[in-house]
């Protein structure tokens, strides 16, 4: 792990809390974090040659008729 040091304002730190600064920091990096799998995951797909939006598609095809068959009263 990488330790990393930068500059806050004492007025910030006097206001907020050095508590809430690093649970604001670890949040954002969280998000950081799943921005990144996000884009990797998407540029993995993408170069794999499948057709995702043909696969989502079907999914969601397959998931309401399940949905429909399991609660056939509400469907006449």
């Amino acid at each position: 792990m990488t330790t990393l040091q930068f500059d806050i304002e004492d007025q910030l730190i006097q206001n907020i809390g050095i508590t809430k600064i690093r649970e604001f920091i670890d949040r954002q990096l969280v998000l950081l974090r799943l921005a990144y799998l996000g884009e990797k995951i998407g540029h993995e797909i993408c170069i794999s040659g499948m057709d995702h939006s043909l696969e989502l598609d079907n999914a969601r095809e397959e998931a309401w008729q399940e949905y429909k068959s399991e609660y056939r009263q509400l469907f006449p």
